[in-house]
Protein backbone atom coordinates (compact mmCIF):
# COMPACT_ATOMS: atom_id res chain seq x y z
CA UNK A 1 0.00 0.00 0.00
CA UNK A 2 2.87 2.29 0.86
CA UNK A 3 4.56 1.66 -2.49
CA UNK A 4 1.09 2.34 -4.32
CA UNK A 5 0.93 5.84 -2.81
CA UNK A 6 4.15 6.54 -3.76
CA UNK A 7 4.03 5.77 -7.08
CA UNK A 8 0.66 7.47 -7.11
CA UNK A 9 2.52 10.71 -6.14
CA UNK A 10 5.22 10.17 -8.64
CA UNK A 11 2.31 9.70 -10.98
CA UNK A 12 0.12 12.82 -10.25
CA UNK A 13 3.92 14.93 -10.59
CA UNK A 14 4.13 13.29 -14.05
CA UNK A 15 0.62 14.42 -14.74
CA UNK A 16 1.07 17.88 -13.43
CA UNK A 17 5.05 18.79 -14.13
CA UNK A 18 5.91 17.20 -16.98
CA UNK A 19 3.58 18.98 -19.31
CA UNK A 20 4.21 22.34 -17.53
CA UNK A 21 8.12 22.00 -18.94
CA UNK A 22 7.06 21.16 -22.10
CA UNK A 23 4.74 24.03 -22.81
CA UNK A 24 8.20 26.11 -21.03
CA UNK A 25 9.78 26.11 -24.21
CA UNK A 26 9.22 26.33 -27.88
CA UNK A 27 11.18 24.25 -30.96
CA UNK A 28 12.66 25.57 -33.86
CA UNK A 29 12.25 22.46 -36.51
CA UNK A 30 13.97 22.50 -39.94
CA UNK A 31 14.78 20.44 -43.06
CA UNK A 32 17.53 20.46 -45.23
CA UNK A 33 16.83 19.66 -48.43
CA UNK A 34 19.20 18.27 -50.33
CA UNK A 35 20.94 18.11 -46.69
CA UNK A 36 24.43 18.05 -48.22
CA UNK A 37 25.81 15.75 -45.58
CA UNK A 38 25.67 19.02 -43.25
CA UNK A 39 26.11 17.26 -39.81
CA UNK A 40 25.76 20.79 -37.33
CA UNK A 41 23.95 23.94 -37.34
CA UNK A 42 24.28 26.90 -35.13
CA UNK A 43 21.56 29.24 -33.17
CA UNK A 44 22.54 33.33 -33.20
CA UNK A 45 20.26 36.08 -31.93
CA UNK A 46 20.62 39.38 -33.33
CA UNK A 47 21.19 41.96 -30.46
CA UNK A 48 22.00 45.67 -31.33
CA UNK A 49 22.88 44.38 -34.90
CA UNK A 50 25.37 41.96 -33.13
CA UNK A 51 24.72 37.79 -33.05
CA UNK A 52 24.31 36.00 -29.85
CA UNK A 53 25.42 32.57 -29.72
CA UNK A 54 22.27 30.91 -28.34
CA UNK A 55 22.69 26.75 -29.08
CA UNK A 56 23.79 24.19 -31.25
CA UNK A 57 21.82 21.19 -33.15
CA UNK A 58 23.35 17.98 -34.83
CA UNK A 59 21.71 17.83 -38.01
CA UNK A 60 20.61 14.35 -39.00
CA UNK A 61 19.53 13.12 -42.52
CA UNK A 62 18.94 16.77 -42.82
CA UNK A 63 16.81 17.32 -39.68
CA UNK A 64 17.38 19.49 -36.60
CA UNK A 65 15.68 20.92 -34.07
CA UNK A 66 16.43 23.50 -31.27
CA UNK A 67 14.49 24.02 -28.03
CA UNK A 68 13.68 27.44 -26.82
CA UNK A 69 13.46 28.37 -23.28
CA UNK A 70 10.01 30.63 -23.47
CA UNK A 71 12.03 33.46 -21.45
CA UNK A 72 14.27 33.49 -24.30
CA UNK A 73 13.60 37.21 -25.35
CA UNK A 74 11.51 37.42 -29.43
CA UNK A 75 13.28 39.29 -31.69
CA UNK A 76 15.46 37.86 -35.47
CA UNK A 77 17.16 34.98 -35.27
CA UNK A 78 19.67 33.14 -37.53
CA UNK A 79 20.77 29.54 -37.91
CA UNK A 80 24.48 28.91 -39.83
CA UNK A 81 24.89 25.47 -41.47
CA UNK A 82 28.19 26.71 -42.67
CA UNK A 83 29.83 29.00 -41.19
CA UNK A 84 33.27 29.42 -42.59
CA UNK A 85 31.12 30.30 -46.11
CA UNK A 86 29.00 32.91 -44.26
CA UNK A 87 25.54 30.48 -44.87
CA UNK A 88 22.83 30.95 -42.75
CA UNK A 89 18.73 31.38 -42.81
CA UNK A 90 17.16 34.15 -40.74
CA UNK A 91 14.33 34.37 -39.48
CA UNK A 92 11.54 35.71 -36.47
CA UNK A 93 11.08 34.01 -33.38
CA UNK A 94 7.84 35.57 -31.16
CA UNK A 95 7.30 32.76 -28.46
CA UNK A 96 5.71 30.14 -30.80
CA UNK A 97 7.05 26.77 -32.28
CA UNK A 98 8.82 26.92 -35.87
CA UNK A 99 8.72 24.51 -38.46
CA UNK A 100 10.75 25.64 -41.90
CA UNK A 101 12.71 23.93 -44.69
CA UNK A 102 14.95 25.09 -47.31
CA UNK A 103 17.24 24.39 -49.89
CA UNK A 104 21.04 25.14 -48.67
CA UNK A 105 22.26 26.14 -52.17
CA UNK A 106 19.43 28.97 -52.13
CA UNK A 107 18.28 29.51 -48.65
CA UNK A 108 17.09 33.12 -48.89
CA UNK A 109 14.89 32.61 -51.78
CA UNK A 110 14.02 29.08 -50.85
CA UNK A 111 12.91 29.12 -47.17
CA UNK A 112 9.44 27.82 -46.44
CA UNK A 113 7.79 27.56 -43.09
CA UNK A 114 5.22 25.37 -42.61
CA UNK A 115 4.55 26.46 -39.16
CA UNK A 116 5.01 29.88 -37.13
CA UNK A 117 2.22 32.87 -38.31
CA UNK A 118 4.58 35.43 -37.40
CA UNK A 119 7.25 34.51 -40.45
CA UNK A 120 4.44 33.25 -42.73
CA UNK A 121 3.02 36.23 -42.62
CA UNK A 122 6.33 38.47 -43.53
CA UNK A 123 6.94 35.94 -46.40
CA UNK A 124 3.96 36.30 -47.91
CA UNK A 125 3.97 40.42 -47.28
CA UNK A 126 7.63 40.20 -49.11
CA UNK A 127 6.50 38.64 -52.24
CA UNK A 128 3.41 40.33 -52.48
CA UNK A 129 4.81 43.63 -52.01
CA UNK A 130 8.01 43.03 -54.37
CA UNK A 131 5.76 41.61 -57.24
CA UNK A 132 3.84 45.49 -56.65
CA UNK A 133 7.15 47.13 -56.57
CA UNK A 134 8.56 45.73 -59.59
CA UNK A 135 5.23 46.81 -62.05
CA UNK A 136 5.19 50.34 -60.58
CA UNK A 137 9.23 50.15 -61.42
CA UNK A 138 8.84 48.72 -64.63
CA UNK A 139 6.42 51.34 -65.51
CA UNK A 140 8.52 54.45 -64.22
CA UNK A 141 11.11 52.80 -66.46
CA UNK A 142 8.72 52.78 -69.38
CA UNK A 143 7.88 56.50 -68.47
CA UNK A 144 11.45 57.83 -68.82
CA UNK A 145 11.79 56.04 -72.24
CA UNK A 146 8.13 57.01 -73.90
CA UNK A 147 8.38 60.25 -76.40
CA UNK A 148 4.92 59.72 -77.31
CA UNK A 149 1.92 61.75 -74.94
CA UNK A 150 -0.58 59.17 -75.43
CA UNK A 151 1.69 56.47 -74.37
CA UNK A 152 2.63 58.84 -71.50
CA UNK A 153 -0.80 59.23 -70.41
CA UNK A 154 -1.64 55.44 -71.16
CA UNK A 155 1.53 54.97 -68.49
CA UNK A 156 0.57 57.37 -66.25
CA UNK A 157 -2.58 55.99 -65.68
CA UNK A 158 -1.49 52.30 -65.45
CA UNK A 159 1.07 53.63 -62.70
CA UNK A 160 -1.49 55.42 -60.52
CA UNK A 161 -3.68 51.92 -60.77
CA UNK A 162 -0.85 49.76 -59.82
CA UNK A 163 -0.02 52.29 -56.82
CA UNK A 164 -3.06 51.84 -55.47
CA UNK A 165 -2.81 48.31 -55.60
CA UNK A 166 0.46 48.54 -53.92
CA UNK A 167 -0.36 50.67 -50.85
CA UNK A 168 -3.83 48.23 -50.54
CA UNK A 169 -1.12 45.45 -49.92
CA UNK A 170 0.62 47.40 -47.91
CA UNK A 171 -2.20 48.65 -45.86
CA UNK A 172 -3.71 45.02 -45.37
CA UNK A 173 -0.36 43.33 -44.37
CA UNK A 174 -0.11 46.48 -41.48
CA UNK A 175 -3.89 45.54 -40.09
CA UNK A 176 -2.83 41.77 -40.52
CA UNK A 177 0.10 42.12 -38.80
CA UNK A 178 -0.65 44.49 -36.03
CA UNK A 179 0.39 43.27 -32.38
CA UNK A 180 3.21 40.61 -34.34
CA UNK A 181 6.51 41.16 -34.06
CA UNK A 182 6.31 41.00 -37.85
CA UNK A 183 4.74 44.00 -38.00
CA UNK A 184 8.11 46.59 -36.96
CA UNK A 185 9.58 45.01 -40.04
CA UNK A 186 6.63 45.25 -42.47
CA UNK A 187 6.00 48.73 -41.45
CA UNK A 188 9.49 49.72 -41.87
CA UNK A 189 9.45 48.26 -45.11
CA UNK A 190 6.89 50.80 -46.85
CA UNK A 191 8.47 52.59 -49.77
CA UNK A 192 7.90 55.94 -51.04
CA UNK A 193 6.57 56.43 -54.99
CA UNK A 194 5.33 59.55 -55.96
CA UNK A 195 1.41 60.24 -57.24
CA UNK A 196 2.67 60.56 -61.26
CA UNK A 197 5.53 58.93 -62.72
CA UNK A 198 9.07 61.39 -63.27
CA UNK A 199 10.31 62.20 -66.93
CA UNK A 200 13.68 63.12 -65.77
CA UNK A 201 15.70 60.38 -63.43
CA UNK A 202 16.89 63.33 -61.95
CA UNK A 203 13.99 64.32 -60.16
CA UNK A 204 13.20 60.23 -59.76
CA UNK A 205 16.34 59.81 -57.77
CA UNK A 206 15.55 62.83 -55.79
CA UNK A 207 12.60 62.01 -54.65
CA UNK A 208 13.74 58.69 -53.49
CA UNK A 209 16.71 60.34 -51.40
CA UNK A 210 14.11 62.59 -49.80
CA UNK A 211 11.47 59.51 -48.80
CA UNK A 212 14.17 57.19 -48.34
CA UNK A 213 13.67 56.63 -44.67
CA UNK A 214 10.32 58.36 -43.88
CA UNK A 215 8.90 54.69 -42.57
CA UNK A 216 12.00 54.18 -40.44
CA UNK A 217 11.69 54.54 -36.94
CA UNK A 218 15.28 54.82 -35.82
CA UNK A 219 14.20 54.81 -32.28
CA UNK A 220 12.12 51.51 -32.64
CA UNK A 221 14.46 48.75 -30.78
CA UNK A 222 13.31 46.22 -32.42
CA UNK A 223 14.50 47.23 -35.85
CA UNK A 224 17.80 48.46 -34.23
CA UNK A 225 18.64 45.07 -32.77
CA UNK A 226 17.98 43.33 -36.25
CA UNK A 227 20.00 44.44 -39.30
CA UNK A 228 17.09 45.78 -41.01
CA UNK A 229 17.82 50.08 -39.88
CA UNK A 230 21.76 49.60 -40.89
CA UNK A 231 21.28 47.67 -44.05
CA UNK A 232 18.84 50.36 -45.12
CA UNK A 233 21.56 52.73 -44.23
CA UNK A 234 24.27 51.22 -45.86
CA UNK A 235 22.11 50.97 -48.88
CA UNK A 236 21.38 54.48 -48.79
CA UNK A 237 24.94 55.10 -48.90
CA UNK A 238 26.47 52.31 -51.52
CA UNK A 239 23.53 52.33 -54.28
CA UNK A 240 21.63 55.60 -54.07
CA UNK A 241 25.06 57.70 -54.17
CA UNK A 242 27.24 56.36 -57.08
CA UNK A 243 29.42 57.73 -59.90
CA UNK A 244 31.71 56.69 -62.67
CA UNK A 245 34.29 58.91 -61.21
CA UNK A 246 36.07 57.97 -57.79
CA UNK A 247 36.17 62.25 -56.65
CA UNK A 248 32.35 62.59 -57.51
CA UNK A 249 31.33 59.17 -55.38
CA UNK A 250 33.55 59.91 -52.45
CA UNK A 251 32.27 63.10 -52.52
CA UNK A 252 28.74 62.02 -52.80
CA UNK A 253 28.88 59.56 -49.93
CA UNK A 254 30.61 61.92 -47.45
CA UNK A 255 27.20 64.04 -47.73
CA UNK A 256 24.99 60.80 -47.68
CA UNK A 257 27.03 59.60 -44.15
CA UNK A 258 26.76 63.32 -42.64
CA UNK A 259 22.95 63.23 -43.88
CA UNK A 260 22.63 59.95 -41.78
CA UNK A 261 24.84 61.39 -39.04
CA UNK A 262 22.12 63.95 -38.70
CA UNK A 263 18.87 61.36 -38.31
CA UNK A 264 20.78 58.99 -36.15
CA UNK A 265 21.40 61.74 -33.53
CA UNK A 266 22.62 60.49 -30.16
CA UNK A 267 21.58 56.69 -30.95
CA UNK A 268 25.03 55.69 -30.07
CA UNK A 269 23.96 51.84 -31.09
CA UNK A 270 22.95 52.53 -34.44
CA UNK A 271 26.23 54.71 -35.37
CA UNK A 272 28.66 52.26 -34.06
CA UNK A 273 26.92 49.49 -36.27
CA UNK A 274 26.75 52.38 -39.46
CA UNK A 275 30.04 53.59 -39.36
CA UNK A 276 31.79 50.13 -38.77
CA UNK A 277 29.83 48.47 -41.27
CA UNK A 278 31.43 51.37 -43.65
CA UNK A 279 34.50 51.27 -42.45
CA UNK A 280 34.60 47.30 -43.39
CA UNK A 281 33.13 47.82 -46.81
CA UNK A 282 35.74 50.77 -47.55
CA UNK A 283 38.41 48.43 -46.38
CA UNK A 284 37.15 45.41 -48.64
CA UNK A 285 37.00 48.09 -51.58
CA UNK A 286 40.60 49.41 -50.36
CA UNK A 287 38.95 53.34 -50.66
CA UNK A 288 41.27 54.80 -47.67
CA UNK A 289 40.23 58.32 -48.30
CA UNK A 290 36.79 56.90 -47.29
CA UNK A 291 38.02 54.88 -44.69
CA UNK A 292 39.86 57.37 -42.74
CA UNK A 293 36.63 59.98 -42.97
CA UNK A 294 34.76 57.58 -41.60
CA UNK A 295 37.17 56.71 -38.78
CA UNK A 296 37.66 60.19 -37.94
CA UNK A 297 34.00 60.42 -37.09
CA UNK A 298 33.76 57.14 -34.90
CA UNK A 299 36.35 58.46 -33.06
CA UNK A 300 35.44 61.97 -32.75
CA UNK A 301 31.20 62.02 -32.34
CA UNK A 302 31.25 58.04 -30.72
CA UNK A 303 31.74 57.85 -26.95
CA UNK A 304 34.25 55.88 -25.77
CA UNK A 305 32.69 53.04 -24.15
CA UNK A 306 30.82 52.38 -27.72
CA UNK A 307 34.21 52.28 -29.65
CA UNK A 308 35.86 49.15 -30.51
CA UNK A 309 39.37 49.07 -29.24
CA UNK A 310 40.65 46.67 -32.06
CA UNK A 311 39.33 48.29 -35.34
CA UNK A 312 42.22 51.00 -35.40
CA UNK A 313 44.87 48.27 -35.41
CA UNK A 314 42.57 46.30 -38.30
CA UNK A 315 42.34 49.28 -40.13
CA UNK A 316 46.18 49.97 -39.93
CA UNK A 317 46.75 46.85 -40.72
CA UNK A 318 44.82 46.82 -43.63
CA UNK A 319 45.88 50.42 -45.24
CA UNK A 320 49.10 49.66 -45.05
CA UNK A 321 48.69 46.27 -47.52
CA UNK A 322 46.23 48.27 -50.13
CA UNK A 323 46.53 47.81 -53.57
CA UNK A 324 48.76 51.25 -54.49
CA UNK A 325 50.68 51.75 -51.57
CA UNK A 326 53.90 51.47 -51.08
CA UNK A 327 54.62 47.86 -49.39
CA UNK A 328 56.16 47.82 -45.97
CA UNK A 329 59.81 47.59 -46.22
CA UNK A 330 61.66 44.55 -44.10
CA UNK A 331 65.32 43.61 -43.52
CA UNK A 332 67.71 40.75 -43.79
CA UNK A 333 71.02 39.05 -43.56
CA UNK A 334 72.18 37.40 -47.02
CA UNK A 335 75.67 35.69 -45.92
CA UNK A 336 76.43 38.08 -43.79
CA UNK A 337 75.28 40.96 -45.74
CA UNK A 338 72.31 43.25 -44.68
CA UNK A 339 69.80 43.34 -47.48
CA UNK A 340 66.27 45.29 -47.78
CA UNK A 341 63.26 44.59 -49.67
CA UNK A 342 63.11 48.61 -50.89
CA UNK A 343 66.46 48.49 -52.04
CA UNK A 344 66.09 45.36 -54.63
CA UNK A 345 66.50 46.43 -58.22
CA UNK A 346 66.48 44.68 -61.50
CA UNK A 347 62.69 43.18 -61.43
CA UNK A 348 59.33 44.22 -63.12
CA UNK A 349 57.83 42.10 -60.17
CA UNK A 350 58.45 41.20 -57.26
CA UNK A 351 56.39 38.30 -55.18
CA UNK A 352 56.51 38.34 -50.85
CA UNK A 353 54.80 35.31 -50.33
CA UNK A 354 54.75 34.71 -46.62
CA UNK A 355 54.69 30.73 -45.57
CA UNK A 356 55.81 28.05 -42.80
CA UNK A 357 57.11 24.78 -43.42
CA UNK A 358 54.33 23.21 -40.87
CA UNK A 359 51.43 24.56 -42.48
CA UNK A 360 49.63 21.90 -44.65
CA UNK A 361 48.26 24.64 -47.14
CA UNK A 362 51.56 25.57 -47.68
CA UNK A 363 53.10 21.84 -48.34
CA UNK A 364 50.58 21.76 -51.73
CA UNK A 365 50.64 25.60 -52.62
CA UNK A 366 54.61 26.21 -52.44
CA UNK A 367 55.39 23.46 -54.41
CA UNK A 368 52.99 24.38 -57.14
CA UNK A 369 54.01 28.07 -56.70
CA UNK A 370 57.57 27.61 -57.62
CA UNK A 371 57.28 25.02 -60.22
CA UNK A 372 55.19 27.71 -61.97
CA UNK A 373 56.61 31.20 -61.09
CA UNK A 374 60.46 29.69 -62.01
CA UNK A 375 59.75 29.86 -65.49
CA UNK A 376 58.08 32.99 -65.26
CA UNK A 377 61.13 36.11 -66.70
CA UNK A 378 61.48 39.77 -64.43
CA UNK A 379 60.14 38.11 -61.38
CA UNK A 380 61.88 37.85 -57.95
CA UNK A 381 59.93 36.16 -54.73
CA UNK A 382 60.76 36.74 -51.37
CA UNK A 383 59.72 33.46 -49.23
CA UNK A 384 59.13 34.39 -45.96
CA UNK A 385 59.22 31.17 -43.64
CA UNK A 386 56.99 31.88 -40.21
CA UNK A 387 58.85 29.59 -38.20
CA UNK A 388 59.07 28.11 -34.70
CA UNK A 389 62.34 26.16 -35.60
CA UNK A 390 64.70 26.02 -38.60
CA UNK A 391 64.41 22.59 -39.41
CA UNK A 392 61.78 21.99 -41.25
CA UNK A 393 62.27 24.91 -43.26
CA UNK A 394 65.88 24.07 -44.20
CA UNK A 395 64.46 21.19 -45.82
CA UNK A 396 61.53 23.12 -47.42
CA UNK A 397 63.62 25.43 -48.90
CA UNK A 398 65.88 23.15 -50.75
CA UNK A 399 63.49 22.85 -53.49
CA UNK A 400 62.80 26.62 -53.51
CA UNK A 401 66.15 27.41 -55.80
CA UNK A 402 66.39 31.07 -56.99
CA UNK A 403 63.91 32.36 -54.26
CA UNK A 404 65.15 34.54 -51.70
CA UNK A 405 64.42 32.48 -48.55
CA UNK A 406 63.96 34.20 -45.17
CA UNK A 407 63.79 32.51 -41.58
CA UNK A 408 61.98 34.61 -39.21
CA UNK A 409 61.73 32.48 -35.80
CA UNK A 410 59.21 35.04 -34.47
CA UNK A 411 56.65 33.84 -36.70
CA UNK A 412 53.16 35.48 -35.94
CA UNK A 413 54.74 37.91 -33.38
CA UNK A 414 56.92 38.94 -36.11
CA UNK A 415 56.93 42.57 -37.34
CA UNK A 416 56.45 41.27 -40.91
CA UNK A 417 53.37 39.60 -39.76
CA UNK A 418 51.49 43.30 -38.31
CA UNK A 419 53.13 45.35 -41.13
CA UNK A 420 51.12 42.93 -43.72
CA UNK A 421 48.18 41.93 -41.75
CA UNK A 422 48.70 37.87 -42.06
CA UNK A 423 45.60 36.16 -41.08
CA UNK A 424 46.35 32.87 -42.62
CA UNK A 425 49.08 31.02 -44.72
CA UNK A 426 49.69 30.70 -47.73
CA UNK A 427 49.57 34.57 -48.43
CA UNK A 428 51.35 36.29 -51.59
CA UNK A 429 51.58 40.31 -52.40
CA UNK A 430 52.81 41.17 -56.17
CA UNK A 431 54.51 44.40 -55.89
CA UNK A 432 55.64 46.34 -59.12
CA UNK A 433 59.29 47.69 -59.69
CA UNK A 434 58.68 50.43 -57.00
CA UNK A 435 57.78 48.12 -54.59
CA UNK A 436 54.01 48.91 -54.86
CA UNK A 437 51.48 46.53 -54.11
CA UNK A 438 49.24 45.54 -57.17
CA UNK A 439 48.03 42.40 -56.36
CA UNK A 440 46.97 40.31 -53.48
CA UNK A 441 46.15 36.83 -54.73
CA UNK A 442 43.70 34.62 -52.50
CA UNK A 443 45.68 31.62 -53.58
CA UNK A 444 48.27 30.35 -56.21
CA UNK A 445 45.61 29.74 -58.60
CA UNK A 446 44.52 33.21 -58.67
CA UNK A 447 47.88 34.63 -58.65
CA UNK A 448 48.60 31.91 -61.87
CA UNK A 449 45.72 33.70 -63.60
CA UNK A 450 47.13 37.09 -63.00
CA UNK A 451 50.58 36.33 -64.54
CA UNK A 452 49.25 33.81 -67.47
CA UNK A 453 47.15 36.87 -68.66
CA UNK A 454 50.05 39.61 -68.34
Amino acid sequence: MKNFIIMSKKLLWLLIVVPFILQGQHSIKGSIKPDNNYTWILLYQLENGRQTFVDNANVVNGKFQFNIDENKTSGIYRAYFHIENNLYIEFIYNKENIDLTFDPNNPIESIQFISSSENKIYQAFHKNITSKQKQLDSLQVAYFKSKDKKHDQFIANSYQESLKALQAVQLDYEKISEGKLAHHFIKASKQYYAPTPFKAPKDYMASVKLHFFDAIDFNDQVLSDATFVNDRLTDYVFYLNQADNMTTKNMLQKKAIDDISGKLNNNFELHKNFEESLINQYLVDENTEMTTYVLNKYYKFLPDAYQDAALEYKITSAMKTALGTEAADFSWTDNGVQKNLHSLIGFDYYIVVFFSATCSHCEIEMPDFYEFIKDIENVRVIAVGLEDTNENWKKMITNFDGFTNILDLKKWDSPKVKDYGISAIPSYFVLDANKRILAKPNDVTELKTMFETR
